[in-house]
């Protein structure tokens, strides 16, 4: 709990900051702006969860196995060498299929966009390498300082290129907000690195022989695939979502601002509470982990129940709270970007009380999927997650048509209600 608390402190500073980038953002750029920015975002999360979502996970739990010893610094050597190197040729590919891919998105000008967003893969990948060590050590603290750096670093380049930009056009102005990621990761990486070399001796003075093992950089492939792809799953249906919402919506400004309002100023208000869920999930892993090992059942149970119990209650507070007052919730913070279009209001209204239900789901979700990756079953969240991911793609693309951009709303309502339940399920059945 303690380290879930860290986490958790440290992931509601990131989702403030997060929104006070987003609204001026949207404020500076507009709904079309934002859709544009949301256009490029679901790809990149995707990428970047294939190369790099699953390995922090299956780190944590290797070196909560392992303990402070010279085998936990081995890891963390092989799975940065496998991450940078996995990272490098990701970022590669984004460059040179940068505009191919805006084409096909149906705006080629986004193309430079990917450009600037491209070295950011590469500096997940080490970043989270680090990130899953500590986590392993039960030590949260460098994954929360360097998670609320990174996001100040973010918030001043963001609005200040974006503030700087504008003046050529609403593409350059983007470009800007998107560039500061590449910098704050920058110097969430530089900062870590720091951090590792001047913390306490008993994470450094170990020796270790055959530094780099194959062997080893496999079996952390291999631990870490079931849960790259879970991870991957919601990821990849946004970037169908980007791709063909828009053009099913009918195209143009009209479409991509409808998009910008659901996956932009909606969405991202679903996903400011879900960081407690993320929170927790993140202390879990290891905890589990290494209760498992020493067969301490009865902790485990009432670790699992504390965990189940703190995620309910929060999670429905919030949720009540967004069904009550969404109205005043986006006229607060989005008033300028609605100013000019009330109707809009109104729809962002709608949206928001369909998809408040994904906090409850959401974190109830995270949280028996957390379990079951400590327990080595990630197979099964994997399973509930695909099958909640189908539901949604057929439903949400059989009704855009008469629904229009609430069909995806509901949509992902209805994937993470069955993943929720599967999940509840599979955790019953294994503990």
């Amino acid at each position: 709990m303690t380290g879930a608390a860290v986490l958790a402190v440290a992931g509601i500073l990131c989702r403030l900051i997060g929104v006070v980038i987003r609204i001026p953002l949207a404020n500076i750029v507009g709904n079309y702006g934002m859709g544009i920015y949301q256009m490029v975002f679901p790809l990149y999360a995707l990428l970047l969860i294939i190369s790099s979502a699953g390995v922090p996970v299956a780190i944590s739990k290797m070196v909560a196995k392992e303990g402070n010893t010279g085998e936990s610094r081995k890891i963390l050597l092989n799975a940065v060498v496998l991450l940078g190197f996995i990272g490098l040729v990701v970022s590669a590919l984004f460059v040179i299929f940068s505009y191919q891919i805006a084409a096909f998105q149906g705006n080629k000008n986004v193309g430079i966009i990917y450009i600037a967003i491209a070295p950011s893969v590469f500096l997940v990948c080490v970043i989270s390498a680090i990130r899953g060590y500590f986590q392993g050590l039960q030590n949260m603290v460098p994954t929360g300082l360097s998670q609320v750096l990174e996001q100040i670093i973010k918030l001043v380049f963001a609005l200040s290129l974006a503030l700087w930009l504008v003046h050529y056009s609403i593409i350059w102005a983007v470009f800007g907000a998107i560039l500061a990621v590449t910098i704050s990761e920058i110097v969430a990486l530089i900062f870590l690195i720091i951090l590792y070399l001047f913390s306490n001796k008993k994470y450094l003075n170990v020796q270790v022989k055959k530094l780099l093992d194959f062997k080893l950089m496999l079996n952390i492939l291999k631990q870490s695939i079931p849960i790259t792809l879970m991870s991957a799953i919601f990821p990849l249906i946004l970037v169908l979502d980007s791709m063909f919402v828009i053009k099913m919506l009918g195209g143009g400004k009209t479409a991509t601002q409808l998009f910008g309002i659901q996956s932009g100023a909606v969405h991202t208000m679903i996903n400011l509470p879900a960081v407690l869920a993320i929170a927790l999930a993140t202390a879990v892993v290891p905890a589990v982990s290494a209760l498992i090992k020493a067969k301490k059942t009865a902790e485990l149970r009432k670790k699992m129940a504390l965990s189940v119990a703190i995620i309910v209650v929060l999670s429905m507070f919030f949720t009540t709270i967004y069904m009550i007052f969404p109205r005043q919730i986006l006229d607060l913070l989005y008033h300028k970007a609605f100013l000019e279009a009330p109707e809009q209001l109104n729809l962002a209204v709608k949206l928001m009380r369909i998809e408040s239900a994904l906090i409850f789901l959401m974190g109830i979700s995270a949280v028996f999927t957390a379990m079951l990756q400590g327990a080595d079953k990630a197979k099964l969240p994997l399973i509930a997650l695909g099958i909640g991911g189908l539901v949604k793609i057929l439903f949400q693309f059989g009704r855009l048509g008469d629904l229009g951009i609430m069909a995806v709303s509901i949509g992902n309502v209805l994937c993470f209600a069955i993943a929720a339940g599967l999940n509840t399920y599979f955790a019953l059945r294994n503990f």
